[in-house]
């Protein structure tokens, strides 16, 4: 009884430090009322428009299908609670940015034991990168949540066949993470494959349950889409993918030092001028073809844009061009928290601990890649996709949880290995 309390206080004193952690740097280093910066405008705009009623619209009142539905919904719901201050926006992403701590320990229990969880969510609680994400109104923390969720329910490629209902969920969530961010879509692909080729049960009841996760899954996305055949023309999921596709895919981006491997300025994009006067539906097809030819004709500049793009990603400073949770316009200088975020590169004192756990975690825990494989899944997944668009630590917010698992399993081990001779040498009286 009294470890169990001992326990749960741990955990409660743990989860307290992560909400003081993001709200601490959602008021003070951003500033809760802070003009709303990058996707984030349109993700506000978005949610007023709903709320009154005017449909999916962007700022300037016309119907859009550029970004997907889920986040803007989720903040037009808060909005009408609190009222459209995005002030009340930052705090819900803080509570998120607390759950995803939470569902980070939960998941980790599921694969690696109750010790590991712990420390995991410790991790992902003092993770400089998922406390940025939770100071600003942008899709990561709902991702998570729906994405961690699902691997909750899921468990490991059998748990989607041990029954109807954890099928159906785990669609119903990745369908929503999807709605969130197109990425869903790939990782829903991944558990599917896992499920059909790893589950330990018949082939049957593998077909039957992925079945059940696909029409779920199905069912989540098609009001999106059926919405979009009608107002954009298209059974399209977004309108932007073809845009940032482009951004991190020209010739532009390959020959500018601080720019490889990441997005090139909307500015500098070929037929730009072209592109900025289609509609929706036609400009991201165009740009999708561009960044196409693109790669199509400089073969040569693939493997480096690549490398580029991986450089940027996995890096440990958090300072590099136009990404990177230094960018000192997005912090408050009037604040003292504010310039020191700005001046001190916290992210790189972190991934200099943890990168090194996670990859060691990688390595101990190789023997059960089968169970393991959707926590693979999110690593390969979200890493591919960095690959195919450009690379930024945004974009590597969604493996965080994941690789604070995995290094907390390394530490744990670590502990083990270290505490064991001390624990079996005889004591000495003095």
């Amino acid at each position: 009884m009294t470890n169990a309390v001992t326990r749960g206080t741990a955990w409660a004193v743990m989860l307290v430090v992560a909400a003081v952690a993001r709200l601490v740097f959602a008021g003070a280093v951003v500033g809760l009322d802070a003009p709303l910066k990058g996707d984030e405008a349109d993700y506000h705009a978005i949610a007023v428009n709903v709320l009154h009623g005017d449909g999916f619209a962007s700022g300037d009142g016309f119907a859009t299908a550029r970004r997907p539905p889920a986040y803007p919904i989720f903040l037009a719901s808060v909005y009408a609670v609190a009222g459209e201050s995005p002030r009340a926006g930052r705090v819900v992403q803080a509570l998120l940015g607390v759950a995803v701590v939470a569902l980070t320990g939960l998941v980790a229990r599921r694969f690696f034991g109750s010790t590991v969880a712990f420390l995991a969510a410790a991790l992902a609680a003092l993770n400089p990168f998922l406390i940025f994400i939770s100071g600003y109104l942008l899709t990561e923390n709902l991702y998570l949540l729906c994405l961690l969720g699902a691997l909750l329910v899921a468990h490991a490629p059998r748990g989607w066949t041990s029954s109807r209902t954890r099928a159906v969920l785990a669609g119903i969530l990745l369908g929503v993470a999807t709605l969130a961010r197109p990425t869903g879509l790939p990782m829903f692909e991944w558990m599917v494959a896992m499920v059909l080729l790893l589950a330990e049960s018949s082939w049957r009841m593998r077909i039957a349950r992925a079945a059940l996760a696909v029409a779920a899954f199905a069912l989540v996305l098609m009001p999106w889409y059926a919405r979009n055949a009608s107002v954009v023309g298209g059974w399209v999921l977004t309108t932007h993918g073809g845009i940032t596709f482009l951004q991190g895919n020209n010739e532009r981006v390959a020959q500018e030092p601080g720019w490889r491997g990441g997005a090139a300025p909307l500015d500098v994009l070929p037929r730009i001028d072209e592109l900025s006067k289609m509609d929706e539906l036609a400009r991201d097809r165009l740009a999708w073809e561009l960044g196409r030819t693109y790669l199509r004709t400089h073969p040569g500049d693939v493997p480096r844009l690549v490398l580029w793009k991986m450089v940027r990603y996995w890096r440990l400073k958090s300072d590099m061009g136009l990404s990177g949770i230094r960018s000192g316009w997005w912090f408050n200088k009037d604040s003292a928290l504010g310039r020191f975020a700005a001046n001190v590169d916290v992210g790189f004192v972190y991934a200099v601990v943890v990168l090194p756990l996670f990859v060691l975690g990688l390595v101990i825990t190789r023997r059960r890649w089968r169970e393991l494989s959707l926590l693979y899944g999110v690593l390969i997944v979200h890493t591919a996709v960095a690959a195919v668009f450009y690379g930024s630590l945004r974009s590597r917010i969604p493996i965080e949880p994941v690789m604070c698992m995995f290094a907390a399993s390394a530490a744990f081990v670590l502990a083990r290995r270290f505490t064991r001779p001390l624990r079996a040498s005889p004591t000495t009286n003095m």
